[in-house]
């Protein structure tokens, strides 16, 4: 998959390719909410070269409002890739449904690569884990602790593989609970999973993006060399945007076998 070659106008450098990203707009519900914060980042900023959607896209499960948030973008003439990652309202047992919005490119457990303006882009996407299970998910999902634990080691493993300019991850869920401030602090647990700290110090990401945390007052921390941000639309109001060649730039400490190389 390959997005333009540079940026594509409007108030952006060429060359200097941008990421935007939500999370939460739970269509039809913050529909207009996401429709205002559009018309504004591209008002600011202009078009960007790559849009990030962090789960919980629709509500319960509400799979042809996929529609309605793709008309939203193809309103203000986005041509650039979508790519995205299901939340806890996109249910398991309709992926194949929500695969068949093609105009958007999936992320289940996987990742994947582009290039943008001579940058590789490696970009993660997966729910995520939760360290405790919610009440639903314990009586309702078979096997759903050992799953969450299972998918921390599954990620960890993608990311040792993923070789990219940029790495960035993106899971529904908080990787963790120092994003979640704001939000009840007995339900985080609900909210997040902090295995992935020891995740992100190993393998280094330069961005972990994810949504979930509504309420939550800390937008964005540093977790060892990764920026982890929150871009909830009701927590932010806004959609969040990256310089990828910034990003790119960043120093980060050598982890593995590079570690033992230098």
């Amino acid at each position: 998959m390959r997005g333009p070659s540079s940026s594509q106008g409007d108030g952006l450098p060429r060359g200097k390719p941008v990421l935007a990203a939500t999370a939460d707009i739970h269509a039809p519900k913050n529909l207009g909410v996401f429709r205002e914060a559009l018309t504004r980042l591209l008002e600011e900023r202009g078009k960007p070269d790559l849009m990030l959607l962090v789960g919980d896209i629709v509500e319960k499960n509400n799979c042809p409002q996929v529609g309605a948030v793709l008309e939203v973008l193809d309103e203000q003439g986005l041509s650039c890739p979508i790519v995205a990652c299901f939340g806890n309202e996109e249910y398991e047992e309709s992926k194949e449904e929500y695969l068949a919005f093609e105009r958007i490119r999936w992320l289940d457990d996987e990742s994947m690569t582009l290039e943008l303006s001579g940058l590789k882009v490696g970009i993660l996407g997966s729910r995520g884990s939760l360290d405790r299970p919610t009440w639903w998910q314990r009586t309702h999902i078979k096997g759903i602790w050992a799953t969450y634990r299972r998918r921390v080691k599954l990620i960890d493993g993608i990311l040792a593989r993923l070789k990219a300019d940029v790495v960035v991850v993106m899971t529904h869920y908080a990787p963790t609970y120092k994003t979640l401030e704001g939000e009840r602090e007995r339900i985080w647990p609900e909210l997040g999973c902090r295995a992935f700290e020891g995740v992100m110090e190993r393998r280094a990401p330069h961005l972990w993006l994810h949504g979930h945390a509504h309420n939550a007052k800390v937008l964005e921390v540093k977790v060892a060399d990764t920026l982890v941000v929150n871009v909830s639309l009701p927590a932010r109001g806004s959609i969040y945007v990256a310089d990828l060649s910034e990003l790119a730039k960043r120093e980060r400490a050598p982890r593995g076998l590079e570690a033992f190389m230098s």
